[in-house]
């Protein structure tokens, strides 16, 4: 199953308690940001800051003002493991990297967006959710018994 795996997060979390770790590159003795710059958490999660695509405007509820907001997509393969887990649970006993990653971010934000687009570029329903029917969904969501859907999940407390 392809899907894209994306957060928004508000661009005022970003400090030194936020659990994600900036990859620079180094030239020399000196570091940089990498254009665009990607963020990771504990190596296994990655992701690369993008502009937030324009359709997904048309998803994200009036409720939220997302205009100083950080727009990551997932860049590693965490979510292929969390999918084998889910369906394969006797092959893979990887750890599931990004279930983890979102049980420790999302209590730090007090309103945060979850995008689970199928074959990224199908989005069939927008759900207000807390953290733990978060992970829920998106397990039944990687389940291959079940009817494939896209989402976009959103919380603000």
């Amino acid at each position: 199953m392809q899907v894209c795996f994306d957060l928004l997060i508000p661009k005022t979390c970003f400090g030194d308690d936020f659990p994600f770790q900036e990859e620079l590159t180094f030239w020399g003795d000196e570091s940089f940001s990498q254009d665009p710059p990607r963020y990771a958490w504990k190596e296994e999660v990655k992701f690369k800051k993008q502009t937030m695509p324009e359709h997904m405007l048309n998803y994200i509820p009036s409720e939220m003002n997302v205009s100083n907001w950080v727009y990551l997509s997932l860049e590693s393969n965490a979510l292929e493991t969390w999918e084998k887990s889910v369906n394969e649970p006797y092959l893979d006993e990887s750890p599931l990297m990004l279930k983890e990653m979102l049980e420790k971010l999302l209590p730090l934000l007090s309103e945060w967006v979850v995008i689970f687009e199928l074959n990224c570029d199908q989005i069939d329903n927008v759900y207000q959710m807390n953290k733990s029917a978060l992970l829920d969904k998106i397990d039944t969501a990687l389940n291959w018994d079940n009817e494939p859907e896209g989402f976009l999940a959103w919380h603000k407390s």
